[in-house]
């Protein structure tokens, strides 16, 4: 009865971990399927780009960026300002006016002449330039006219919004492919513990039979102490594997801004990957089409940082052609309308409209405008090349990516066909073993070895994934 448990068990676990490499297709291992959808990790993908901290925080750049470019067309329009003004003055600067010195005489002489006093005698004047009990209180209305400042400002701010726009866009595409990554170790960390978990439970039936063994003296103690120690070993690997899996979760609910402890569904199709003996490319249920993974080297037009780079050139362009403008005059109007006098008064004695145009023309800087110019061409020169520099090195990487995912999935084969012969090899051990024709260290072996496989392929399926996750990444084919 035990030896048939022990064959039933074992079949057991090689048929779990051969599910994974079962073709769907009737084509045989050679067919590559479509690639597999998870609705949980978009669900966790949707969930991160709507409530990661740092990705909002790069979302406030963006509105900042949206701000200023209606704060530089506000400034096309009239702006109006109150201001009033009243002062007390004594003492300062004065004028003397000789006002009687100059006019008594002849007053004195008109009295003579017409014998009265109609010219009455005036004292000299002294007049202070600090206005005492003076008031100026009115409404300034101004427009600009021309004025290629504004207009700078204004193709400016209009490009930041793009600059701003990518930068957060390859934050969100980081995001993706760090969320992916992160729960795609999840599921690995997950399976590990599920080897190890099933290794344990087949070192302590070997520790059971081999009691079984020295009970009927069929054996010595020392298998007894041999396969303790196998159970110590895996239950130590274990301990690890299952801190493995909460540092695992804690850092893929830091990315979604969520408890560390939260419970993290998972989708073992994920690692159901189906390999390609010709290499010519694999589905990772990743979401990455079969036509993607074949890709042929070329540029990657949709990655955000050539937009970026394309904004930054427009800027530069603006400001050369900006700087080439430097002798348009700026002309602009105002309208002025309040009070002014003596005493804190508003009455028509007081009241005054005042109006006009304002023009300022620089003719003359040293140079510096021409100095401006050139350096404005130096900008837009380096621009260029380090749109052609980006442009290589975003190919190089689409290119990469490419090269290492085939070899993943070529390697997943090989680590495939290992567990195989790993896990056949192990079940002929078993039964040997206790048949009572193979001593208990080639059980041992042959244990360590299928356990080392497995986890050998776990990681294959990871590695796979993470690859899948960085071949989206550098073709920018996730669709927000």
């Amino acid at each position: 009865m035990i030896p048939k448990l022990i064959t039933f068990l074992s079949g057991m676990l090689v048929a779990f971990g051969l599910a994974a490499q079962e073709p769907s297709s009737p084509a045989g291992r050679g067919a590559a399927g479509p690639a597999v959808s998870s609705e949980i990790l978009e669900g966790y993908i949707r969930m991160g780009l709507d409530s990661n901290l740092a990705l909002r925080q790069r979302s406030f750049d963006l509105q900042k960026a949206l701000l200023d470019l209606q704060r530089a067309q506000s400034l096309f329009y009239p702006q109006a300002a109150f201001s009033s003004q009243y002062t007390l003055a004594h003492g300062g600067r004065s004028q003397d006016i000789p006002v009687g010195d100059l006019l008594n005489g002849v007053y004195s002489t008109l009295n003579q002449l017409t014998s009265s006093n109609k010219f009455p005698q005036v004292g000299n004047q002294s007049i202070q330039f600090l206005p005492n009990d003076y008031h100026d209180t009115k409404m300034e209305v101004t427009l600009p006219l021309i004025n290629t400042d504004l207009q700078h400002n204004r193709q400016v701010s209009s490009e930041m919004i793009n600059t701003r726009r990518a930068d957060l866009d390859v934050y969100k595409r980081e995001l993706v492919q760090h969320i992916r990554q992160a729960y795609y170790q999840y599921l690995q960390a997950d399976r590990a513990v599920g080897i190890y978990t099933n290794a344990l439970g087949l070192v302590k039936e070997n520790k059971r039979v081999s009691e079984k063994f020295v009970e009927n003296r069929m054996a010595t103690k020392e298998i007894v102490l041999r396969a303790q120690a196998q159970v110590s070993q895996v239950e130590s690997s274990l301990i690890e594997a299952r801190n493995g899996q909460r540092n695992a979760a804690a850092y893929f609910n830091f990315l979604l801004n969520r408890p560390l402890d939260t419970e993290i569904r998972t989708d073992e199709r994920l690692f159901a990957l189906q390999t390609d003996t010709s290499g010519s490319g694999a589905s990772s249920g990743v979401g990455v089409e079969t036509a993607a993974l074949r890709l042929a080297p070329g540029i990657p037009t949709d990655r955000e940082e050539l937009a970026k780079l394309n904004s930054v050139q427009k800027i530069y362009a603006s400001n050369l052609k900006y700087n080439r403008q430097y002798l348009v005059p700026k002309l602009s109007a105002f309208y002025d309308i309040g009070f002014q006098g003596f005493g804190f008064k508003f009455n028509n004695e007081q009241f005054y409209q005042l109006g006009g145009v304002q023009l300022v023309w620089p003719l003359f800087k040293a140079n510096d405008n021409k100095y401006k110019i050139r350096q404005s061409e130096i900008d837009m020169e380096a621009s260029h090349d380090q749109y052609k520099e980006l442009t290589q090195q975003l190919t190089l990487q689409v290119q990469t990516s490419a090269n290492d995912y085939a070899s993943s999935v070529e390697a997943l084969q090989s680590l495939a066909d290992e567990v195989s012969s790993a896990r056949e090899t192990y079940r002929l051990a078993e039964r040997r073993f206790k048949e009572g024709n193979a001593i208990q260290i080639e059980l041992v072996d042959a244990r360590t070895q299928m356990t080392s496989a497995e986890l050998r392929y776990s990681l294959g399926c990871l590695t796979v994934l993470n690859r899948a996750a960085d071949l989206e990444r550098a073709t920018a084919s996730y669709k927000f």
